[in-house]
């Protein structure tokens, strides 16, 4: 079977996503504050972006509605991203985020199939349950735990919708507007976004930002936008020319992808129902591929 390039964009973009979530990982462990962190990540996102745009692919501004649908795309990331890192604060992140993944990667399959009337045969019905079930056992430490309702879940629900939104426009604006045109506008306007909350909201972490500019931490946050920043043009290639609905569910990669990096360069702890996560999502990308 030779594999088709969606597929190809798809798995490379989710990998470069896991490495700049693992590098994310060890600023976190740094006690560096994640909101004033993704900001000032978003924003070397943007300028690497527009740097390759300019030089490689030949970068431009969409004008009338389709800039303003761009920033409404960079309205719901930022807004998603705060109520994201607000409700790690309120409950236990070994319950929200497995919930948060499974739920996000279900949900987007089933909006795709709805609103971009997509098809979707039996097999590919049964790969999504074994993405689901394999990100959830990956995520969680324990294994399957059923979810007690408090405003942490409630939230993350939000979080879920909004994401939904979210992937659901971009794949409507890449019918007319390039990937390249679309990511580096995107970041633009979630920057600005994040960047005025921050000023407006949460200004005693402005203090914060001399020590998180050094260039140590620095060095570390372009080496994180670089593969994040990549990681959504890749997507967005992969959106263009793949159905929403079969290159969405390939984010389960991540989670794989992440358990990887972290026990063999994080020196992670490692779980056997973990390693069932990784085999169930291996099958169930390839299953949703076919």
């Amino acid at each position: 079977m030779v594999m088709e390039l969606w597929l190809i964009l798809g798995i490379l973009s989710y990998l470069l996503y896991a490495i700049s979530t693992s590098i994310d990982k060890y600023l976190m462990n740094h006690k560096f504050d994640p909101i004033l962190t993704n900001t000032i990540k978003m924003f070397f996102d943007e300028i690497i972006l527009l740097l390759a745009g300019i030089l490689f692919l030949e970068f431009t501004i969409p004008f009338g509605f389709n800039l303003f649908f761009i920033f409404l795309l960079g309205l719901l990331y930022a807004t998603s991203g705060i109520l994201y890192f607000e409700s790690l604060k309120l409950d236990d992140v070994t319950e929200i985020i497995p919930y948060f993944q499974s739920f996000s990667i279900l949900l987007i399959f089933i909006s795709s199939l709805i609103f971009f009337k997509e098809t979707a045969t039996f097999i590919n019905y049964f790969g999504i349950i074994l993405i689901l079930i394999g990100v959830y056992f990956i995520l969680s430490k324990k294994g399957f735990k059923l979810l007690s309702l408090n405003k942490g879940i409630y939230l993350i629900s939000i979080v879920i919708i909004l994401g939904v939104t979210y992937t659901i426009l971009t794949k409507s604006l890449l019918y007319n507007i390039k990937p390249i045109n679309l990511s580096i506008l995107m970041y633009f306007f979630a920057t600005i976004i994040l960047s005025g909350y921050v000023l407006v909201f949460q200004k005693k972490l402005i203090t914060k930002t001399k020590e998180l500019v050094k260039p140590k931490n620095l060095t570390k946050i372009i080496i994180t936008s670089f593969f994040g920043a990549f990681g959504t043009l890749l997507l967005y290639l992969a959106l263009s020319i793949g159905d929403a609905s079969k290159v969405y569910p390939i984010a389960g990669a991540q989670s794989m992808f992440i358990f990887i990096i972290g026990v063999i360069f994080l020196k992670e702890k490692f779980y056997w129902h973990r390693l069932i996560g990784i085999i169930f999502i291996f099958i169930g990308i390839y299953f949703v591929s076919i």
